[in-house]
């Protein structure tokens, strides 16, 4: 049974979530590395059907757990952002990349 003091508690905006990461490489080079899989394969998932394209269904494996998802690319913009939706608990998830150089 709910307390008065949760029972209020209601979401009244999507959930957010923001990180950041340095990765000192060239723009150019980490854009190519979400986008393709021939790269992505190195380091995140095992298997992918294809290269990320806007409205194109994508499947990524991770082989060693035993889970796949459908990915559809929402907005590519060349070396500066990658929005994919993919499946979440409670339905579609969205997830944006963008990409700013630095200084050395």
């Amino acid at each position: 049974m709910n307390s008065p003091q949760t029972e209020n508690r209601r979401l009244t905006r999507v959930p957010i979530a923001e990180t950041g990461m340095l990765i000192r490489k060239p723009v150019g080079e980490v854009f190519e590395a979400i986008v393709n899989p021939e790269i992505t394969t190195k380091f995140w998932f095992t298997r992918s059907s294809g290269r990320l394209a806007v409205g194109r269904p994508i499947r990524w494996d991770w082989q060693m757990y035993d889970v796949s998802i459908e990915v559809i690319a929402k907005a590519i913009d060349n070396n500066r952002r990658i929005v994919v939706e993919w499946p979440g608990y409670s339905g579609p998830t969205t997830v944006e990349w963008t990409f700013a150089p630095l200084n050395d």
